[in-house]
């Protein structure tokens, strides 16, 4: 039997709506990404946005009797674990939306992994 190309059309455009809606949905998401961090040391809390930028700072008086660059280091320190808690976080959004196994969830996955990653744990006490 022939495919009606009126049906073909008809689910063509339903597909196209629906992953229209996804990737408008996806968006919005990933656009309310934060993420916030404190030090270890609890000097510094960081706040970065969806896109790693910086979106808040907050430091404790312990911070205040560091030197600048030990200061510095540990602002650093916990912006770079902000920026991998943001990537985990779209890593999560977008496997609940697209799932785990599809490739669009593992090309945005690892796009923000290669540009956000994880720390080595102990990169802070080094540079005490």
């Amino acid at each position: 039997m022939p495919i009606d190309p009126e049906d073909y059309l008809a689910e063509w455009e339903r597909r196209v709506a629906q992953q229209t809606a996804l990737t408008t949905e996806l968006s919005e998401r990933m656009k309310r990404n934060t993420a916030t961090v404190e030090s270890r040391g609890g000097e510094a809390v960081v706040t970065v946005d969806s896109s790693g930028g910086l979106a808040g700072l907050r430091l404790d008086e312990r911070a205040m009797r560091l030197s600048p660059d030990e200061l510095a280091s540990i602002i650093l320190d916990t912006s770079r674990r902000a920026q991998a808690k943001v990537a985990q976080q779209v890593t999560e959004i977008v496997n609940s939306m697209y799932g785990a196994s599809s490739e669009t969830a593992y090309f945005i996955s690892n796009a923000y992994h290669q540009q956000f990653p994880e720390p080595p744990e102990d990169e802070e006490r080094d540079r005490r």
